[in-house]
């Protein structure tokens, strides 16, 4: 399902730009671009730092009785 937003600008329905990382919401109207409801705007995590992430999420899991 996708997310249907209205131009912040104009008020018309934006179609939506898919280029991965980089997608995008563009007002078919005024051209204005917006990204509120693609998530956030963080850079991918690098291997090692996603291993460590896991590593802390697994040791916390175990400490607090959580399982998947």
């Amino acid at each position: 399902m996708q997310m249907r937003c209205s131009c912040q600008n104009c008020g018309i329905y934006m179609v939506q730009d898919e280029r991965g990382l980089e997608s995008r919401c563009i007002c078919p109207n005024c051209f204005s671009t917006c990204n509120a409801c693609m998530g956030t705007e963080q850079s991918p995590v690098e291997g090692d730092r996603l291993e460590w992430i896991a590593m802390l999420r697994e040791r916390y899991d175990r400490e607090h009785g959580e399982e998947d």
